[in-house]
């Protein structure tokens, strides 16, 4: 406290900041099967700066981002002088094996999937989804050697009765800042039209779009958001349009969904399906065909028995489901089930989604 010569008083605060820190390499340790020199690429730590805790957080995020730990501690190791940030990550189980069906009276539907977060320890991702008589797709994520951006390929068969659909797509996506993300995307739509077995149409035509994402995580709460387009050139171009987001606050979970298509002749790929397990799930899978759709999955989980609402307007038309889901978890296996009607249905009218999820 210092009085002054006109006899007023002034406090002076003096703050020591402690010495600053420059961190001269970054070291990982792990009990688990992930590699070392992919971990430490992808946290992208910039070395020979002064410690920083918002950037160690950054790295942090980067790397709970891949799925493959339960969480990330960090300390300072200090040792002839000079600094170290030490990352130990904790790993989880991050292969993951499913089996889902859907029933209702005498139609039927059944799936098995595989899903990797940490492939084989490399920081890799894979996703492989088999539907029957339906979809065979296998995705692949690298986010190691081009770390932070990371590059996705995908390729899938979908089929339709005599329509077939063979597509292509490769997607390299990058970081800005810590809560945006853009991406630009290339792939190929070859369909094939049959008749008793016979091939009597077949086009190919090449595409490219472009993404914006954002996420954040707040305390309690967290939300994302995904804004693409694509466009597909041909004789008939078309323009797509999608959305996807997700807010989760309070055991609360929302999820808004949007699709628009344009093109001056529709073919049978154009059109946006909807119905099923993993959006109207009080309807048959891929019930509604539309030019545009929007609708939004509402489901609360406060016990292991939630209540769930899906709501859509289909080219104009409300429709919307609800019911009520369980979930159990066992040392065998992990198993969801999901009771849904539609809108004006009767009891029998109700339909069944089963997943039993492993894993290992």
């Amino acid at each position: 406290m210092v009085e002054n010569d006109a006899g007023s008083s002034q406090l002076i605060l003096t703050i020591d900041e402690g010495p600053r820190v420059t961190i001269e390499d970054v070291l990982i340790r792990t009990e688990g099967k992930t590699d070392i020199g992919a971990a430490k690429r992808l946290a992208d730590f910039e070395t020979g700066e002064y410690f920083s805790a918002k950037k160690t957080e950054r790295t942090k995020k980067r790397l709970m981002e891949t799925g493959a730990f339960e969480r990330v501690d960090e300390s300072i190791l200090a040792r002839d002088g000079r600094h170290y940030l030490i990352l130990t990550l904790h790993e989880k189980e991050s292969d993951l094996l499913m089996l889902s069906g859907s029933l209702s009276g005498d139609d039927r539907e059944f799936g098995a999937s595989f899903a990797s977060s940490n492939l084989l320890g490399t920081l890799r991702k894979l996703d492989f989804d088999y539907e029957y008589q339906r979809l065979f797709s296998i995705k692949g994520q690298e986010p190691v050697l081009v770390a932070p951006a990371q590059i996705d390929a995908e390729f899938s068969i979908l089929t339709y009765d005599s329509t077939r659909l063979i597509s292509g797509q490769v997607r390299f996506g990058a970081p800005v800042g810590d809560y945006f993300s853009i991406s630009l995307l290339s792939g190929f739509e070859l369909v094939n039209h049959y008749e008793s077995d016979t091939l009597i149409s077949e086009s190919s035509d090449n595409l490219l779009g472009v993404g914006v994402g954002f996420e954040y995580t707040g305390t309690g709460w967290s939300t994302d958001h995904l804004l693409g387009v694509d466009y597909l050139f041909r004789t008939d171009d078309r323009l797509k349009f999608l959305y996807d987001g997700s807010l989760n606050f309070l055991r609360i979970t929302i999820k808004p969904h949007y699709r628009h298509v344009r093109t001056d002749i529709f073919d049978f790929f154009d059109y946006v399906r909807i119905g099923g397990a993993k959006d109207l799930r009080g309807y048959l899978e891929d019930e509604f065909t539309a030019k545009r759709a929007f609708w939004v999955n509402l489901e609360y989980h406060r016990l292991f028995i939630f209540p769930l609402f899906d709501i859509a307007r289909i080219d104009g038309d409300i429709v919307y489901s609800y019911g009520f889901g369980i979930s159990a978890k066992s040392r065998i296996a992990d198993a969801s089930l999901m009771l849904a009607w539609p809108k004006r249905g009767t009891w029998s009218d109700g339909k069944i989604h089963l997943a039993l999820t492993r894993e290992f």
